[in-house]
């Protein structure tokens, strides 16, 4: 080893070359969305025979299941009115109360 070269040098010198490229983040962001486009259409995929065997069950069924729902509707139709009457005042009261708090 010669006494000019110092050996922190020759290895900046040697690993210079081999060093990655920057990152290209339009490129990231279109392989993202790509990725999630194929999820996506996976996903449906996947539950589309599941939405026809529910669509098919709830056909077949919906003559057997058309009395009691109608029997059901005039008995349950007040406690329903109800229930959404006070969800509605609770969200209502909850939204006001972070609106108008002081801590902001």
């Amino acid at each position: 080893m010669t006494p000019d070269t110092n050996p922190d040098s020759t290895l900046s010198a040697f690993f210079a070359d081999q060093t990655p490229p920057r990152r290209d983040l339009a490129f990231e962001a279109q392989v993202a969305a790509g990725i999630a486009r194929r999820r996506v259409v996976a996903t449906i995929a996947a539950l589309l025979p599941w939405t026809i065997a529910a669509s098919v069950l709830l056909w077949a069924l919906g003559p057997l299941m058309g009395p009691v729902v109608d029997g059901l509707s005039e008995t349950l139709a007040p406690a329903a009115a109800i229930l959404t009457l006070t969800a509605l005042t609770i969200g209502g009261s909850v939204m006001a109360g972070r609106r108008l708090s002081p801590t902001g």
